[in-house]
This record gives structure tokens, C-alpha cells and sequence, in this order.
């Protein structure tokens, strides 16, 4: 009788899902890292102890224990999406917005909050599995705000148009007033914080896309515009080019532009990844050993005291697969055309158990200028989920 009861429950709950309008249940331990052994040094000016924790001195993405939330709903014409972060002492919903199928197939609204992962549809990544990187995220539609998007399908045409509004929870403010911080705007401010971007698919043969948006939001939006192309047609091989322009709106001008060439090439059981920048005056910032987050605009040209500089970057990645684990190095290479910069560079060397999604890797840091600072750690980085 129990077993019948049993199966009877089971009959039910299934029975209840197969109805169910497009219900999705997930939860992630993503990208969690904690640090075996760590430690810095450089002739006295840092600690020398070996430290352990949950961030290492490279301050490498991902820093820290992250629990990832995820419910969806979805039928033919709604949807919901809410997305929750849970990890270093904090809970955020990073993702929180309503669907609107105004024409399925063909033309959709989004409201509320898009930030976990940003509404990715003309962002482009490399394929590193750890260390991705993008062209400082042009294409990401991130925020608070609103997003039209025609889509018609089988077409290969993608449109969007999005409004960046300000936080729902900051109430009762107005910039024209003197107050900047609050959610209401001019409507000859808020035009700064528009994005639009379209993109067209060839299929198996090439994606082309192009658009603008801002950095920043009202009153330093500091406006952007970027173009792209992906190669679909050599089977086992992704291929784009990203490039980014920015900077015309400044006072005084400066030129600001990044070109991101990225591959990865499947060859089974062999994988080889490549990230490749080239820009001017896009990075505005360095700490300690950290290798700057390549394309960040620098639109005060801090790097270089005020005069214009070129940047360059390199990032191969090999990944061999054999079956049960993965064997892996990653290296970076970083460098600045001012005198005083050096070269930047990274190595790292990983292992990966597949079955657990579990990565145990060395990574050591340091720059070729005299006296620079050299970091090594050996975290294990752990990325599971349902």
C-alpha cells in the first residue's frame, strides 16, 4: 500500500509539471573560491606571511563564496526572471524584471532590474571558462530600466532600444532640483542614459552587430559606440572582433577606442583559447600586482599624466581534456607604452575535476619593472549547480 501511495505521489507531482507554463527552479554555487595558501611580496613593503582565505591578493574574479538563486515563470505572452547573489555577507536580487510578449516571436518588452548578468544580447565574451573578459561589456544593457526589443523570428535581425532609469527604491528626489542621486530625471538628462543596438545573422556564416550606449549615467554619461563581427563558418572554430570608440563627448576631448579579438578553436580533446586587445587611453586605474581590467575608459588619462597612451594585452588559454579532469594553463600578458609601466603577466597552471566542477589552480603575478610587486596563490574554485 505505502509503495502504491508512492507512486501515486509521483504520478502527481509530474502530472502537475507536465502543465506547468515554462516553470524554472535553479540554484548554483557558482564560481565560489577560497584560497589554499596566498602571499605577496615585495622587499619588506608588503607581509610576507601565507595567508588563507576566501580572496586572494590578486583579487582575481571570483573573490569570495557566491550562492546563486534563480526562479522564472514563463507562458505565451508574461514572463518573470528574479535572480539572487548570496555570498560574502550580503543578499542581493541582481535580477528582477517582467516580460512582456507584446507580438510573440516578434516584439518584446522587459521592465524592472537587470544586473546579475546584464541583458546580454549584443555583449560578447571570450571563452576563457574562468577569467572571461569582454570590451569593457559595450553591448551589456545593465540597470534599472526598460528594453523594446524586435526580434522577428527565423529573421536573423535583432533591435533593441533601452531607457536606463534610476533606482525605484530611491523615492521623492529630482535632479532639477540639485539633486543628481535620484530616480526621476529631466527628460533632456535622461536621453544621455538611451542605449540602441541591432545585430543580423547569417546563418553559418557571420553575425554583424552595432550600437551605443553609455558608460556612465546623467550627468557623466560619457556615450560610447561599438561595432562587432563573428565568424559561424568554420565548424568547431568561434571567432569576433569587438571594437568600441568613446571619449567625443569629453571636455577637453581625448581619444578613447579598444579592439578585443577573441577565438577558441574545439579540437577534442584539445581546446585553444585566445583573447587579444589593442587601444588608447582605455584603462584608468592600477592596485598593487592586480592587472588592470582591460578597456576601462581613461578619460583623464591618469595612467600617463595627461598624455595620450596605447595598451595592449594577450590572454592564451589551452585546456586538454581527459575525461575525468581537464588539464589546463592560463597566462595573461599586460603592458602600457609609458616608460615607467613595464610588462604585466600572469601564469596559470590548473586542474579541473569534471564530474564535481571542481578547479585547483597556482597562480603567480608580477611585472618586469625593478622592485615590483610579486603575488602567488592556490585557490580552488568551485562551480556546480541545477
Amino acid at each position: 500500500m505505502k509503495k502504491l501511495l508512492v507512486v501515486l505521489l509521483a504520478l502527481t507531482c509530474l502530472s502537475v509539471l507536465a502543465f506547468a507554463d515554462g516553470v524554472t527552479v535553479g540554484m548554483d554555487f557558482g564560481r565560489s573560491q577560497f584560497n589554499v595558501a596566498a602571499a605577496t611580496t615585495n622587499g619588506g613593503a608588503f607581509p610576507t606571511d601565507i595567508m588563507q582565505g576566501w580572496v586572494g591578493p590578486t583579487e582575481q574574479f571570483p573573490t569570495g563564496q557566491r550562492l546563486d538563486i534563480q526562479l522564472a515563470w514563463s507562458n505565451d505572452h508574461t514572463g518573470i526572471n528574479i535572480t539572487g547573489y548570496l555570498g560574502n555577507g550580503t543578499m542581493a536580487w541582481v535580477n528582477a524584471y517582467g516580460t512582456l510578449k507584446l507580438v510573440p516571436d516578434l516584439f518584446t518588452a522587459y521592465i524592472g532590474e537587470f544586473a546579475g548578468d546584464g541583458w546580454d544580447h549584443f555583449r560578447w565574451d571570450s571563452a576563457h571558462p574562468i577569467h572571461d573578459v569582454d570590451n569593457h561589456s559595450v553591448g551589456r544593457f545593465s540597470g534599472w530600466g526598460a528594453i523594446l526589443d524586435v526580434m522577428p523570428k527565423d529573421s536573423g535581425l535583432d533591435v533593441a532600444l533601452y531607457a536606463k532609469l534610476g533606482d525605484p527604491a530611491v523615492a521623492g528626489t529630482f535632479n532639477y532640483f540639485g539633486n543628481t542621486g535620484g530616480q526621476i530625471e529631466k527628460l533632456s538628462d535622461q536621453i544621455t542614459n538611451y542605449g540602441f543596438a541591432a545585430a543580423y545573422t547569417v546563418p553559418n556564416l557571420v553575425t554583424v552587430q552595432a550600437g551605443s550606449q553609455a558608460f556612465g549615467s546623467w550627468p557623466t554619461p560619457q556615450r560610447n559606440i561599438f561595432a562587432g563581427a563573428k565568424l559561424l563558418m568554420i565548424p568547431n572554430l568561434t571567432a569576433f572582433d569587438s571594437f568600441y570608440y568613446a571619449g567625443f563627448d569629453v571636455s577637453p576631448s581625448v581619444t578613447i577606442y579598444s579592439d578585443e579579438l577573441a577565438l577558441s578553436y574545439d579540437m577534442k580533446p584539445l581546446t585553444i583559447i585566445l583573447a587579444a586587445f589593442y587601444g588608447q587611453n582605455d584603462f584608468g586605474g592600477l592596485t598593487g600586482t592586480t592587472l588592470p581590467s582591460i578597456a576601462t575608459p581613461d578619460y583623464g588619462r591618469i595612467m600617463n599624466a595627461g598624455a595620450d597612451y596605447s595598451v595592449w594585452a594577450v590572454m592564451p588559454e589551452v585546456i586538454y581534456n581527459m575525461g575525468a579532469m581537464s588539464l589546463g594553463l592560463y597566462a595573461n600578458i599586460f603592458a602600457l607604452s609609458t616608460n615607467n609601466y613595464g610588462i604585466s603577466y600572469q601564469v596559470e597552471p590548473y586542474v579541473k575535476l569534471n564530474d564535481f566542477g571542481v578547479r585547483v589552480s597556482f597562480l603567480y603575478s608580477s611585472n618586469t619593472t625593478a622592485n615590483s610587486v610579486a603575488t602567488w596563490e592556490i585557490p580552488v574554485l568551485i562551480d556546480w549547480g541545477f
